[in-house]
């Protein structure tokens, strides 16, 4: 019941995925959503609302995944093992996740646009697919981690919109898989129409 009516895009769970779901009672993908979106709310209180600074290396990012998923799942914040329907090989994963941080850093130091980074920093994480499940809320979470360490500004994602089928789950699924073509325009659209100014 959990993989059945997937959205575009999303990524199925394994019998070997399903081995680390902790909440037994769970046979549902909205029961899922629901323990989810509990603990993800969680974690985005203590890093938004305080302003916990984040640093970004690549155990804070996996550790971040941990916090986001822990509850739910055995497996959250380890590395995945096999290969998904997106996502590079998994013994790839380390160092696609080191050259992002490198290219992280020269596009600060260069002043590059703050939301051309959000929007490339968004496609690469999602792109790179770390985990066996969460890393497209895992990625935009990050995102917005890097913004209100660097600006004022924060991006409201739709998030009960994105995982469901519907016009802007699309556009955002269309935005990225041009990005994967290396043509960012969407991607830093989609950013666009969803920035603002942070306040708590």
């Amino acid at each position: 019941m959990i993989n059945s009516k997937l959205p575009p895009g999303a990524t199925p769970l394994s019998p070997e995925d399903f081995k680390g779901l902790i909440p037994k009672h769970i046979t549902t993908r909205s029961e899922l959503n629901d323990a989810e979106f509990i603990n993800i709310t969680r974690v985005s209180n203590k890093y938004l609302l305080s302003k916990t600074k984040f640093n970004f290396t690549v155990d804070s990012l996996f550790k971040l995944h941990k916090e986001m998923f822990g509850k739910v799942w055995r497996w959250a914040g380890q590395k995945r093992s096999t290969e998904k329907n997106i996502g590079v090989l998994s013994l790839n994963i380390d160092i696609e996740i080191k050259k992002f941080l490198d290219d992280l850093d020269f596009w600060i130091e260069n002043s590059m646009d703050i939301i051309e980074i959000s929007a490339r920093s968004h496609h690469r994480l999602v792109y790179i697919h770390p985990f066996n499940n969460g890393n497209g809320r895992w990625a935009r979470l990050a995102v917005n981690l890097f913004l209100i360490g660097h600006s004022d500004l924060i991006l409201k994602f739709p998030e009960n919109e994105i995982i469901l089928s519907n016009d802007i789950r699309d556009a955002y699924i269309e935005a990225l898989s041009s990005a994967d073509q290396n043509n960012l325009s969407k991607m830093i659209s989609f950013h666009k129409k969803y920035i603002t100014e942070f306040t708590i």
